[in-house]
């Protein structure tokens, strides 16, 4: 029983690891659609750029022109970001799988703790967290309003000091 707080640390540890996963390979997601937006535009600049090629003179171009080298790079690095992207994802898949491990432990731990404790107060069983009504049973009856008074109480008032006002 004394694994208890623990196996909580190692749940909480957990948690902080796959929010810090999460951060990270959103962050990776992020880096990689920009690559990929920046390898598209390359390629319809390029596919442009053949297209005026073939009709007219070519303008130049207001920057340099990509290379054939420069693409191949930038495509080794947006895969090698897409496979660094999937491997974290893996880890973090297997890390919520851990979570979701732990946390069966904690409530099996949890039933188990409330057993001994129902055995040795020798009390009937009290649900931890409220249960849903049944459809066999009845709601309970509404609380219901006060009922107003038959008739005004006007004496104390008719009966009351009058009140005067001083006015400067």
């Amino acid at each position: 029983m004394t694994d208890a707080p623990d196996m909580r640390e190692q749940y909480e540890h957990a948690l902080a690891e796959v929010m810090e996963m999460k951060r990270a390979l959103a962050e990776h997601s992020r880096h990689v659609a920009a690559l990929e937006r920046q390898l598209m535009r390359q390629v319809e600049e390029g596919a442009r750029g053949t297209a005026r090629e073939t009709g007219r003179a070519r303008r130049e171009p207001a920057g340099p022109e990509p290379t054939q080298s420069d693409l191949a790079r930038a495509v080794a690095e947006a895969e090698a970001e897409k496979a660094l992207a999937t491997a974290e994802r893996e880890r973090l898949d297997e890390r919520e799988r851990n979570i979701r491990r732990v946390e069966r432990e904690l409530a099996s731990l949890r039933v188990e703790l409330e057993r001994q404790w129902r055995r040795a107060t020798g009390s009937a069983p009290t649900p931890s967290q409220p249960s849903e009504p049944g459809p066999e049973t009845k709601p309970p009856s509404p609380t219901p309003l006060p009922t107003p008074p038959s008739e005004p109480d006007l004496e104390p008032a008719a009966t009351a000091p009058r009140r005067t006002t001083r006015r400067k």
